[in-house]
């Protein structure tokens, strides 16, 4: 269990984009054992204040709506890292989940003026709304490409590969990449004998 923000940033969560930390909330232990964080009100509360889409959780957490777009973003993850394009089907899917009323608002900060979107209601919709709305906002840049999975069947960690190259392979070079050289170092051992 997640508790503190410091433990989120460890796990690898509160990088590049809120739909892949949401993504990730479903996380194999590298084994293939799951856990999910969406049913841990600490993690959620971390990730709503990381992506700044409310200062604490709604009440009644719609666990099967969360977990509806979970797996529709996991999907089109996945295509896209096998550099599959979306559908028609899945592009009006994603266009349902960022239907959400909203107004524009001027807003003041530090550095000078900004504009903003803000809800017409405070809530899940509107939440839901903005991770979808980060996953718009991935393919918008023209950057899909960088979107890659762990190919560690038990891990399967979404990321955004930043290196130059875009020749990143696992989650972790550390975990997942080491665990890979073992077997194929230990399958190559066993072929000699």
């Amino acid at each position: 269990m997640i508790k503190t923000a410091e433990e989120y940033r460890k796990k690898g969560f509160g990088k590049e984009y809120a739909w892949i930390d949401f993504v990730n909330s479903q996380e194999w232990d590298g084994f293939g054992k799951p856990e999910d964080h969406l049913s841990e009100t600490s993690w959620l509360a971390l990730f709503l204040r990381r992506w700044e889409l409310a200062k604490r959780a709604p009440a009644h957490v719609p666990h099967t709506d969360l977990q509806r777009l979970r797996e529709f973003l996991r999907h089109a993850a996945e295509k896209l890292s096998a550099h599959r394009t979306l559908s028609a089907n899945e592009v009006a899917a994603l266009n349902s989940w960022l239907k959400v009323p909203a107004w524009q608002k001027l807003v003041e900060r530090r550095n000078g003026f900004r504009l903003e979107l803000a809800p017409v209601k405070d809530g899940w919709e509107w939440i839901v709304s903005c991770i979808a709305a980060s996953f718009a906002q991935m393919l918008t840049s023209g950057e899909s490409a960088r979107l890659k999975i762990c190919p560690n069947h038990g891990c399967r960690w979404v990321f955004y590969d930043q290196t130059k190259g875009k020749t990143r392979r696992w989650c972790s070079d550390r975990s997942c990449g080491n665990r890979d050289r073992v077997r194929r170092s230990r399958a190559t051992a066993k072929k000699k004998k």
